[in-house]
């Protein structure tokens, strides 16, 4: 139900590739493509750069920006991460090595947790987006036999409604319910368990995604991926392009690894 008959490894991808083979798809895109999730991911990651241009600015560069910290910047936060994550999950979809894939995109994320507790501790990254990327594909590929036997709806469903219920869980403690919120008594010394959220007192993370709920996302959207791959999109979403969005998405992992040292280095010479 998720497999193709080729496949090309494109390190360009935050998570995976973003082609199907041409007996697939009659309407798709360039080299494969599928244009509109290029799109899509183009605008997440410069949403996600831009972000961290503020943060920069404002926590390096001791600029005051309260927007940053408005909850318009919150909702706008929330809607970006959700297509990145859900996008990557329907790629992922695609993919006949998910699990190499999921090896590498965590191990990088590993080593950026080694150099910026080397170079910059008081910025350490721990499970940031990489890291939490690469362990939900291997995830993915474990359980993936057994969401083949089920149906896609089934699948999206039930990784929607836990995304939304546990949407704040590792902020907050608490689960998001129709009738309210359930307050559970989440430990705070157990120092393992930052992977799905529960993190001890004295963790502390710059860029911190946990699997829940961003895993949930990402699973949400591998259940879209044969409704993609068989042309059930409108024509133009295989189709579409906005030139410098699509590069940016085509090659987004290498956007995520280089700008936030360029940025960093860029904010501290004019800053200082």
């Amino acid at each position: 139900m998720r497999t193709v008959s080729e496949e090309k490894f494109d390190t360009g991808n935050i998570v995976t590739e973003n082609s199907v083979t041409e007996n697939s798809v009659r309407e798709i895109g360039r080299n494969n493509r599928v244009m509109l999730l290029d799109m899509l991911r183009g605008f997440a990651i410069i949403y996600v750069m831009l972000y961290h241009l503020l943060y920069d600015l404002i926590f390096f560069g001791g600029m005051s920006i309260p927007f940053f910290f408005s909850d318009s910047m919150e909702i706008i936060h929330r809607f970006f991460l959700v297509i990145l994550f859900s996008v990557s999950g329907i790629c992922a979809g695609f993919s006949k090595n998910v699990l190499k894939r999921g090896a590498v995109l965590y191990l990088l994320g590993e080593a950026l947790t080694l150099i910026t507790a080397a170079f910059i501790p008081d910025e350490t990254i721990v499970f940031g987006v990489l890291s939490c990327f690469g362990m939900t594909m291997l995830i993915y590929g474990v359980i993936s036999p057994i969401l083949k036997k089920i149906p896609d709806p089934i699948i999206f469903a039930v990784f929607a409604v836990l995304a939304v219920i546990f949407t704040d869980f590792y902020r907050t403690g608490s689960l998001f319910m129709i009738f309210g919120r359930i307050h559970l008594n989440v430990p705070d010394d157990i120092m393992w368990l930052y992977p799905i959220g529960i993190t001890s007192y004295d963790f502390h993370s710059a860029d911190y995604f946990p699997l829940v709920p961003y895993g949930f996302i990402f699973l949400a959207g591998t259940a879209l991926s044969d409704l993609v791959k068989s042309g059930g999109l409108p024509k133009f979403c295989y189709k579409a392009k906005l030139p410098v969005v699509n590069f940016c998405g085509k090659y987004s992992l290498w956007f995520y690894i280089i700008h936030q040292p360029l940025f960093m280095a860029v904010t501290y010479l004019v800053c200082r």
